[in-house]
């Protein structure tokens, strides 16, 4: 099941986008990015119209919703009062437990964020870092967070990444005390542990793929192509 969450930073223009909304099973809205969603799905044919907006209803205005729902968008509000969690957190919550409703396994389940990163600093650095959160509360969810600028994926052990020749690869160790080992890249890491963010950053795939394995991970690509 491929589900895709938008949160309220930066929504993405390029042309990829596209694909993935179609591909999408599930669209589900933090509270603020329904009017990024609708603005960039009204003008569009074959995207869905049914759509979740999960948050604490702080930053939906009713008169959007109202609009939406006029111009045959399904939209489901989903108002969650509690302030321990973030939107996106909460957001993520109600995409895996409806998908889990469906009768969909965790081990089926591609969670893609978009309109994560951009714009305010500090919530790109938090919504980056939760993606190591929420692997650890669904393991065998696949998560993934993309803009048009590159790709985030959270890991921990061992993964191989496909990749192409010269694209560029950015490793954030987020356990400083595992040595980490990363093989097909331009500059290897043996066994080495990584107790600053940058010193993993700025490298280069050698080919089609390439294998980090270690502790927990979040892993860049550079994207290509939009």
């Amino acid at each position: 099941m491929n589900i895709i969450i938008i949160a309220n930073g930066l929504f993405p223009t390029g042309a990829w986008v596209e694909s993935l909304l179609k591909e999408a099973d599930s669209i589900v809205c933090c509270d603020g990015a329904l009017k990024n969603y609708i603005e960039w799905a009204s003008p569009r044919e074959g995207f869905r119209k049914g759509v979740a907006v999960v948050g604490d209803g702080d930053s939906l205005d009713p008169d959007l919703v109202t609009a939406a729902r006029q111009e045959g968008f399904e939209v489901q509000q989903h108002v969650v009062d509690e302030q321990e969690y973030n939107d996106l957190t909460k957001a993520t919550h109600y995409a895996i437990a409806q998908a889990r409703l469906s009768g969909c396994k965790e081990s089926a389940m591609r969670v893609c964020y978009i309109g994560a990163t951009g714009l305010r600093e500090d919530h790109t650095i938090g919504n980056i870092s939760l993606l190591a959160y929420y692997m650890e509360l669904y393991p065998e969810v696949e998560f993934s967070m993309r803009s048009d600028y590159g790709t985030l994926i959270p890991m921990e052990g061992r993964k191989r990444f496909r990749s192409r020749k010269g694209q560029e690869v950015s490793i954030f160790s987020l356990t400083p005390q595992v040595p980490l080992t990363v093989e097909g890249l331009q500059y290897p890491i043996q066994g080495r542990c990584l107790d600053a963010w940058w010193q993993g950053t700025l490298n280069v795939a050698l080919g089609d793929s390439f294998e980090v394995s270690g502790g927990k991970v979040i892993v860049y690509e550079l994207r290509i192509e939009n």
